[in-house]
């Protein structure tokens, strides 16, 4: 887990989970509670958390709630990892044409992993803004 205060964009204000697979991202959110607990971060800490993969079923993620997303690497078309003022985030199209928006707190650890892994996972189809 690389985040606990991932949204799914500025109208979504309840926090989620942002976990980095070896052929995903995976946002699984939280309570309201849980979010208004992160305060301003971070929201994870030293040795980040981490889950078996079956924890990370697709479906089941997707079926939970409706905020959920499971953004499989080889389906992306295009991505942009941006840093912000008080929040960080990564836009995405997929190559059906669906986009993603995912933000998180700037105290989080998430910008910095994934301006690592993503050009491993997405080469060229990654771009940093």
């Amino acid at each position: 887990m690389i985040s606990r205060s991932c949204t799914t964009g500025w109208a979504d204000w309840i926090h989620g989970e942002l976990w980095l697979s070896p052929t995903a991202l995976v946002r699984r959110r939280l309570s309201f509670n849980a979010s208004r607990a992160n305060g301003y971060g971070p929201s994870v800490s030293d040795p980040l958390p981490v889950v078996p993969a079956a924890d990370l079923d697709r479906g089941r993620v997707l079926a939970e709630h409706r905020t959920n997303k499971v953004i499989a690497f080889g389906d992306v078309g295009s991505a942009t990892l941006f840093r912000g003022r008080t929040a960080h985030g990564l836009k995405v199209v997929m190559v059906g044409g669906e986009r993603h928006k995912l933000l998180w707190l700037v105290r989080d650890p998430a910008f910095a992993i994934l301006s690592g892994a993503l050009p491993a996972q997405l080469g060229s189809r990654v771009s940093f803004r």
